[in-house]
């Protein structure tokens, strides 16, 4: 950049047109006319003088020669890092380094046995024990059932807490005395535990549901109905199906024939709630049936060792093309998009296509909110242009000018950073992203194919998609034209769009206002219940990469494509990146968290699509050196332009040979590393003097002992004889359940010494408290594996890949303490459904100003919620 800015500026300002006079070709004397940052630019080039274009071709060279060589040079350093970080101790210990996700499986392999038979080359002599296999099934009756219920959990806890509030806020006013009932501290071991002994089954069950059902509709003997009207609840109005069933009546089918009746919404909601639980509890024991449960042509598949992992990835798997094809590496269990594990290479290819068509729909309808947008920010100019518009003249000077300046750059802000980047991850779903992490990286291409055809090709070249399409089309050849044409003059709005961005950007990292703004004036508009509460007050924010890196690589590309044009744009640049860095130096350690982790690939992915501004830069170089013209009107910078071809040319080359070379570097682990992997291992979990003492043997034998001994995950286990035999999903489940219920059962014992909540009036001490509870009760959780005896971790392990669904806890309805006794009143009232409908309040409490206070998570909250950050 240096070079460039001395050496060009200077080149480009000196003795250039300025504005200066000229003669025209019908001899009149005319005026040059470039001002501004324009002087400093190619534009300002004097047609006597271009033999100075010889400059920026040599300059156009050192700038693709350079960065080619130091992208070649963070590729490689990239595929270090990366190497080093996969074979580290740390990351080889996770579940996930060790499993690969085998897509498109033909129908005589979907079986543990076929895929143990198949893979069992990969292991030491063919031990089929150490292979772990999970056939993926189509639970998606289950998963829906299971939304469904906890979408009815979520307006039954808002309308418990909208009852609770109303009570609250008369009984308060009522000045009757908080101390009169004390709200009885609760934990979650108090909740009753789900015993198969003790299941009502069949007829019976349903009885007890509908009886308990209709005994919520009629009764009036609950405590809140002493301070409340029965209008204060809300009612729901059902109709009778053709399955004889009672359904929500929907405004939207007001066609809807059949008997209808009104019931309270609460006890609608119970009943439901209930009604789906038997339904899901009788569906668990029946996992593996292929009526019910279809297999799906995918399947995860886990090894003894890291290398075999990839070695099974890296060679073909089938005779065939196409089949067990693709297959992933770095699976995290958390990270499984479990809707997209049955596509198919046919649905895959479909799906893409229609990706694509959505993706150019969006290019081209993204017209309509610019021109609105374009429209607004003049509007002080269209109130007296447009006739219909003159009553905007009567607004305040301030009005007109707040919504034409800082309004329109904030929507535009919200589109390009938040619209676009969810549509783009919402076609990255469609097309079949099996994880989240994949799903991130498809992400970044969409964003970054918009913004860089948006918001630099179509701004430099002053268009639209639909004017520009038709002209490449017609005339291919004309694109270096174009480009040469308007991209000079388009200088300066770069300049401002970097400043705006650079500033508004970095701004809303450090201030994090639009966090502050939800948290202190949307959220309070919402209801809270106990379970919103307590997700705010625990969640991070998490960094979503994809987004963050098409914008810094859109930044790198504008200083590419006028770096020679313009070189005072890298300046600009250089300032922006300088912000952008101030900005994250510390914010990713503190503020938010990584929860997607695509192990550096985001950062390989954005340093390939740096090719495309060097790409645009030379064919608008070609044609900027065609459009040259000296005093006679002859082409002066023929010789330049060829030249550009051929660097055009050799870029297209290195970039395709620097990509087949590095791929399989950065896609699959050498066996030259595992040596050293196995050497930082050992000396991790074997005692140093026994390590130092044996180092150079066990280096010499490293191989035979990787074979003959068993890892350390299973050392900790007791060894390979400990290890989990393969079970069908139904026993799996059902271990994990019973795994997780004692897991429980131990968190709630290290989380009952949470000091008594006082029902008093906040103050800042009370604050701190409560969150010191909070934390108190977080840290309770287990968040290593280490934490969990063997049992419990064998369990935890054998079911890491199984659809969650199958052990998802059964939900337990989470309403505030309150002073008038309303909530303990409610959690007796419910028991009447048995064992299908849990209710506590354990942990949250309602103020004297009608806002939920907790001291713990969720009662139902998986007490190895945490652990999913280590497989």
């Amino acid at each position: 950049m240096v070079i460039l800015v001395t050496v060009l500026l200077p080149i480009n300002y000196n003795r250039g047109k300025g504005n200066n006079y000229h003669y025209a070709d019908d001899g009149s004397r005319e005026r040059w006319n470039v001002a501004g940052l324009d002087t400093l630019s190619w534009q300002n080039i004097d047609p006597a003088r271009t033999n100075r274009y010889w400059a920026h071709l040599v300059a156009a060279v050192l700038v693709v020669s350079w960065s080619l060589y130091r992208m070649y040079r963070e590729k490689i350093n990239f595929i270090d890092i990366r190497q080093r970080f996969l074979t580290s101790p740390e990351h080889r210990l996770k579940a996930s380094a060790r499993t690969i996700l085998v897509t498109n499986i033909p129908s005589e392999y979907r079986s543990k046995e076929a895929l143990e038979a198949l893979y069992d080359v990969f292991v030491d002599n063919d031990d089929r024990s150490r292979l772990t296999v999970w056939v993926n099934r189509d639970y998606k009756t289950l998963r829906t059932m299971v939304a469904k219920r906890r979408s009815l959990r979520h307006a039954l806890e808002k309308e418990e807490l909208r009852i609770l509030r109303l009570v609250n806020k008369k009984y308060r006013k009522g000045g009757e005395s908080l101390t009169v009932k004390q709200s009885v501290e609760k934990t979650a071991q108090d909740l009753p535990a789900l015993d198969d002994e003790h299941e009502l089954h069949g007829d019976q069950m349903q009885r007890t549901i509908t009886g308990a059902f209709e005994q919520d509709c009629r009764e009036k003997t609950q405590l809140w109905h002493k301070h409340l009207k029965s209008s204060a609840a809300s009612q729901v109005s059902l109709v009778r199906g053709k399955d004889n069933s009672w359904k929500p009546a929907s405004t939207f089918r007001f066609w809807a024939s059949g008997e209808k009746k009104t019931v309270p919404k609460i006890a609608w909601l119970r009943s439901e709630i209930a009604r789906l639980t038997t339904r899901i509890d009788a569906l668990l024991p029946n996992l593996d049936n292929d009526e019910l449960f279809a297999r799906q042509n995918s399947a995860f598949i886990q090894f003894d060792r890291q290398m075999a992992a990839h070695m099974a990835c890296s060679l073909v798997s089938h005779n065939k093309a196409g089949r067990m094809s693709p297959r992933f590496l770095e699976v995290a269990p958390h990270e499984i998009i479990w809707g997209n594990m049955g596509v198919t290479s046919l649905g895959r290819f479909i799906r893409t296509c229609i990706a694509l068509v959505l993706f150019v729909a969006i290019l081209i309808l993204w017209a309509i909110p610019a021109t609105i947008l374009t429209s607004l920010s003049q509007l002080a100019s269209l109130s007296y242009s447009i006739a219909w518009l003159d009553w905007l003249r009567k607004w305040p000077s301030w009005a007109i000018g707040f919504i034409s300046g800082p309004l329109v750059a904030i929507l535009l802000a919200l589109l390009i950073q938040l619209v676009v980047p969810a549509l783009a991850r919402k076609l990255a779903v469609l097309v079949g992203a099996p994880t989240r992490s994949k799903r991130e990286v498809i992400t970044q291409n969409f964003y970054f194919t918009f913004l860089f055809i948006e918001l630099v090709l179509l701004t430099a070249v002053s268009s639209s998609v639909v004017k520009i399409v038709p002209l490449i089309v017609d005339n291919p050849v004309s694109i270096p034209t174009l480009l040469a044409t308007n991209i000079p003059t388009s200088a300066n709005y770069f300049f401002n769009y970097l400043i705006v961005q650079s500033l508004g950007f970095s701004a809303s990292i450090l201030f994090q206002y639009l966090r502050i703004l939800y948290i202190t004036l949307i959220w309070p508009w919402f209801t809270q219940t106990p379970r919103e509460e307590a997700w705010l007050q625990t969640t991070i924010p998490h960094q979503m990469w994809g987004n963050v890196y098409s914008l810094f690589t859109n930044f790198a590309v504008i200083g590419f494509l006028f770096s020679v044009v313009s070189p005072l744009m890298l300046i600009f640049v250089s300032i922006t990146f300088s912000f952008c860095w101030v900005a994250y130096r510390h914010n990713y350690y503190f503020v938010q968290r990584n929860k997607i982790d695509t192990h550096g690939l985001l950062f390989n992915n954005a340093i390939s699509q740096l090719f495309s501004g060097i790409y645009v830069m030379e064919i608008a170089l070609i044609g900027l050196f065609l459009l040259v013209r000296d005093t006679e009107e002859n082409v002066a910078c023929k010789s330049q332009a060829i030249i550009m071809i051929i660097v055009l040319i050799l870029t297209a080359a290195f970039h395709f040979v620097m990509e087949q070379h590095l791929r399989p570097l950065y896609e699959f682990l050498p066996v030259t590393v595992e040596d050293s992997a196995v050497d930082a291992e050992r000396r991790l979990f074997i005692p140093h003097e026994e390590a130092d003492s044996s180092l150079e043997q066990e280096r010499k034998s490293s191989r035979d002992l990787e074979y003959s001994e068993t890892s350390p995950i299973e050392q900790m286990d007791g060894g390979s004889e400990s290890r989990p035999q393969t079970k069908n999903n139904s026993t799996i489940a059902r271990n994990a359940r019973k795994a997780l219920l004692r897991l429980e059962k131990d968190t709630a014992a290290r989380i009952t010494d949470i000091q008594t909540h006082l029902l008093e009036q906040p103050h800042g001490s009370r604050r701190r408290e409560v969150a010191d509870q909070l934390s108190a009760a977080i840290a309770g959780y287990p968040d290593e594996l280490t934490d969990l005896t063997p049992e419990e971790r064998a369990a935890q392990l054998k079911a890491a890949f199984q659809d969650p669904v199958t052990r998802e806890p059964a939900p337990v309805i989470w309403i505030p303490q309150d002073p008038a006794g309303i909530s303990d009143d409610v959690i007796e009232q419910s028991k009447k459904y048995g064992s299908y409908l849990q209710y506590s309040n354990a942990g949250a409490y309602l103020t004297a100003k009608n806002k939920c206070e907790v001291t713990q998570l969720a009662p139902d909250t998986r007490p190895d919620w945490l652990l999913d950050w280590v497989l």
